[in-house]
Formats: C-alpha cells, sequence, structure tokens
C-alpha cells in the first residue's frame, strides 16, 4: 500500500488527500508516493551550492545545478521571466563588475512532494557592482527537483523587501550593531556625490569673481553629474548646483563684460 510523502502514513490508493496530514495525493503513482522525502538539509545543501557559485563567480558549478527547464524572476532588472539561456546569460554577465558578494541565508523552509521541493528562505547579500556598493534583502522561492545527477534548481524567484526596509538586517541586531546597520544604502555612493556638489557650489561662487567661464562651466559640470549620481531623495541638490552654476556663470559674464567694455571705452 502506497504511503504518503510528507508524513509515510499508508494511503488507499482511491484516497485524494492523507488522512492524516492533508497532502494532496492526486496525480501520485505508487512510486512517487513511497519515495522518501528529500531532508531539508540536502536541499539546503543544493541553494548553498548555487550562491556559493555566485560568490566564487563559478559558471561551471552553477551551470551544473540548473534544470534545463530554468526559469528565473529576478530582483535585478530584467524584472520579466528568464528562461534559462538568458537568465544565466545575464548572470554570468553581472560577474564581470561583481566584487566583494557576500550572503547570508535566514528562515530557511523545504516542502517536500516526491522528488520534487519547494525551499523558502530570506536572502540577505551584499558587494561591489560597477564599483558601486548594494546591500539587499530579498525573499526567495527555489524549486528543485532530484535527478540522476543530483538536485537541479528548476525555477527561482526573488523578490526584494521595500526599500525603506530593505536595509534591516535579517537577525535581530544586538546593540553593539545596531547603529551602523540603520545606516542608508549606498552610502559612499552619497559621500562621493556631496563631495562634487561642495565642489560644484565653491566653483559657482568663484566663477563671481574670476575666470566665470571656466568656474561657472565647472559648476555646470558637477551640478549635473551630481544630479545624474545622487539617488532618490536627495537629487534635488544636483539640480540647486547646476542652477547655481548657470546663474552665476551668467551673472560673472555679465560683469566681466561691463568692466571690459569699461576699460575699453572709459567714459
Amino acid at each position: 500500500m502506497p504511503k504518503c510523502p510528507n508524513c509515510k502514513e499508508e494511503i488507499a490508493e482511491e484516497d485524494k488527500f492523507c488522512k492524516n496530514c492533508g497532502t494532496k495525493l492526486i496525480g501520485l503513482s505508487e512510486s512517487q508516493a513511497d519515495a522518501e522525502p528529500p531532508s531539508e538539509e540536502e536541499v539546503k545543501s543544493a541553494v548553498t551550492r548555487r550562491l556559493d557559485g555566485i560568490k566564487n563567480r563559478d559558471e561551471g558549478a552553477i551551470s551544473a545545478l540548473m534544470d534545463a527547464r530554468y526559469t528565473k524572476f529576478d530582483d535585478w532588472p530584467p524584472f520579466g521571466r528568464q528562461e534559462a539561456a538568458e537568465a544565466l546569460k545575464n548572470e554570468f554577465g553581472a560577474f564581470k563588475v561583481l566584487s566583494n558578494y557576500s550572503y547570508e541565508l535566514k528562515d530557511f523552509e523545504t516542502n517536500a512532494l516526491g522528488n520534487t521541493a519547494v525551499a523558502t528562505y530570506l536572502i540577505h547579500y551584499q558587494g561591489v557592482m560597477r564599483d558601486k556598493p548594494f546591500d539587499v534583502t530579498s525573499r526567495v522561492t527555489s524549486i528543485l527537483r532530484k535527478e540522476d545527477s543530483g538536485w537541479k534548481v528548476i525555477h527561482e524567484h526573488f523578490s526584494r523587501f521595500p526599500e525603506e526596509t530593505n536595509q534591516q538586517p535579517i537577525a535581530s541586531p544586538s546593540p553593539q550593531t545596531t547603529s551602523s546597520t540603520s545606516q542608508p544604502s549606498y552610502q559612499p555612493a552619497r559621500n562621493e556625490t556631496r563631495r562634487f556638489a561642495t565642489l560644484g557650489f565653491i566653483s559657482a561662487i568663484v566663477s563671481l569673481f574670476m575666470m566665470p567661464e571656466i568656474f561657472g562651466s565647472a559648476a555646470i559640470i558637477l551640478g549635473a553629474y551630481t544630479w545624474r549620481r545622487e539617488r532618490e531623495g536627495t537629487r534635488n541638490l544636483g539640480i540647486i548646483v547646476l542652477i547655481a552654476g548657470i546663474t552665476c556663470l551668467l551673472v560673472g559674464l555679465y560683469f566681466t563684460s561691463l568692466f571690459t567694455l569699461g576699460d575699453l571705452f572709459p567714459s
């Protein structure tokens, strides 16, 4: 008599649900029903090897874990469903600009049905992409199937937490770490753009007194660069620098022309 794949209680062949645990049994062959459900440890081991492949930028290790039917919903663009070839091409392409990657798993849970497992967990990962630091917390669903060569990933779905809570640590912070983990994301990038904004302001002021065509133009360039680099919530700083640069350039040129004309045509 077949057994439930979850609780291992014997079930009648005509049963649609396990009377002990409620598992849906429709569509299970007898071999599937008798199959030993995978342990959470072996499923987590497969997920960990997949993430270690990203950490080590190991294309071979990742490819070996992917089923031919693999699909992915990523938490980085593009956000649409990616088929196997596209998903791996995008991921391997990112390895060229990825560094200092690390991750932490939390709240890992596995639900199994025969040789298929659904793993759900939280992942907190961070690193540097194109010289910009990132720090992300996402919810993940991974579907895996056990084959003769081992566990293969059939589908992955990554979903970021909302931006305002994205930087909260997965584990409960200790009093010693609360202040450091509550800092906003992309802090180094923001500090860099603020330095450019400060230089822009200084250049704008200097252009009122000397060489406006040089310092005013520098202020405009720095303001435009700051505007482009600043992230949401602080982008107005770049606009202010840009407007100040244009204004000071025009004012500086006006007074410079007056002084020049005064020297050429003295009263």
